[in-house]
């Protein structure tokens, strides 16, 4: 229990997490609808930026637990922006394929 951040700052990760979903759950609909009904290589941009979300949430946390300390360390720091570098490449990568097979 001694490792949990302050409550306060466990509230504002649970905002930004849902901040988050909110802004990929439309590209997410809009690529399994068009999945569905068009083509099927929005169905693999689907998967992709599902992947990309998952990224982003799991930055997100690292930032909860860099805000939760005093002096984030440089491992902490360089892991979130591993990950947000990884959605990064899913999201373009995403891009590069719909583009290739359209």
């Amino acid at each position: 229990m001694g490792n949990q951040p302050p409550r306060g700052t466990y509230r504002w990760g649970l905002l930004f997490r849902w901040s988050w979903i909110a802004v990929f759950a439309p590209f997410l609909i809009g690529f399994l609808i068009a999945g569905a009904v068009a083509h099927r290589v929005f169905l693999v941009a689907f998967a992709l930026w599902t992947g990309a979300l998952a990224c982003v949430l799991r930055a997100e946390a690292l930032n909860a637990r860099a805000r939760a300390t005093a002096d984030p360390g440089a491992g902490l720091l360089g892991a979130r922006a591993g990950w947000l570098f990884v959605a990064l490449v899913l999201l373009f990568g995403s891009a590069a394929i719909v583009r290739a097979v359209l």
